[in-house]
């Protein structure tokens, strides 16, 4: 019991401290949020495309993706996620902005920069290959959804061209497409080059994790308290205590169920606050699920994490 408490607090203790760091560093004065701006936006076009690309790119996709079945999974229930991302909302939030900004948060989960995280830190170094390999399926498929429940949530519809060109120009995308291929060619990257990704990639949680430090405000959240107290129940609460007693039920352990676990579990993606900010959502709302999201996960994962283990399931 000691044991697997000690290793559910090795989970989430690593990110709790580095964005108690982040707020730190904002109120010590050395960094402010608009400045931290750029570098979530550098974050989200090099670093963190750069560490899923390695993740997947060392993962053996031949011998993998036939323990890959559980994907089915995630993908049924993204279909399910997306039709209440797009009704629910809009029928329960009569700004058409708000609205869309809540549908994505729904669906929208941080599974590449938590993922990666926790099952590096359940199964060691490499071992988080399952996971990036689930992300390379299934994060395309979420942003595409991601964009059409905002356009329909704000609009009423969505133009398939801007859609398209939206999901193709996404870095994450453009990272799985680029491992992938490199994968199904064999072409091995040079020793040189492949130390200089690895760099990048090893500073991609510290960075992201201090970086939603710096970014949390919970400030303005009172205006918007009964929408953020429904929205982030169902993203935190409700959607993991369904869809997981059902994954367990269906027979997935260990790798894909921590897989499983954190597409159901993990917080608001942060790359949700600039996309609403981009397709004319609610901007603020969005960045108040994300930091709502973010502070309840810590204590959601390691409850997770910790029965899992317990059960012997993980």
């Amino acid at each position: 019991m000691f044991e697997n408490f000690m290793t559910a607090l090795r989970v989430v203790f690593p990110l709790a401290a580095l964005m108690g760091i982040g707020a730190l560093v904002r109120k010590g004065g050395l960094i402010d949020r608009p400045s931290m701006r750029k570098v979530d936006v550098l974050s989200f076009r090099l670093f963190m495309p750069t560490l899923l690309f390695k993740n997947i790119y060392e993962s053996d996709l031949l011998h993998h993706s036939g323990g890959l079945g559980f994907v089915y999974i995630p993908v049924c229930m993204l279909l399910l996620f997306f039709v209440a991302g797009v009704y629910l909302p809009r029928r329960l939030i009569k700004n058409s902005a708000s609205a869309a900004s809540v549908g994505q948060a729904l669906i929208r989960p941080n599974f590449i920069l938590f993922g990666i995280a926790v099952a590096e830190s359940m199964f060691g170094e490499g071992g988080a290959g399952t996971v990036a390999l689930f992300g390379a399926l299934i994060v395309p498929l979420i942003n595409v959804f991601s964009t059409m429940v905002l356009e329909l949530n704000r609009s009423g519809s969505a133009d398939p061209k801007k859609l398209l060109i939206s999901v193709l120009k996404n870095p994450m995308i453009i990272a799985t497409l680029l491992a992938l291929t490199l994968l199904a060619l064999r072409i091995q990257i040079p020793d040189l080059i492949y130390t200089v990704i690895k760099d990048l990639a090893g500073v991609t949680t510290t960075i992201a994790f201090v970086s939603l430090g710096v970014s949390l405000d919970l400030g303005q959240a009172q205006s918007n308290r009964r929408i953020l107290t429904w929205a982030v129940l169902a993203r935190m609460v409700l959607i993991p205590l369904i869809f997981l007693p059902l994954s367990v039920a269906l027979g997935f352990r260990n790798e894909p169920l921590c897989a499983l676990m954190i597409f159901f579990g993990a917080p608001t993606a942060v790359a949700s606050y600039p996309m609403a900010v981009a397709m004319d959502a609610d901007g603020p709302l969005a960045g108040q699920l994300v930091c709502c999201t973010t502070v309840v996960s810590i204590f959601t994962i390691f409850c997770w994490t910790f029965l899992l283990r317990t059960l012997g399931l993980m």
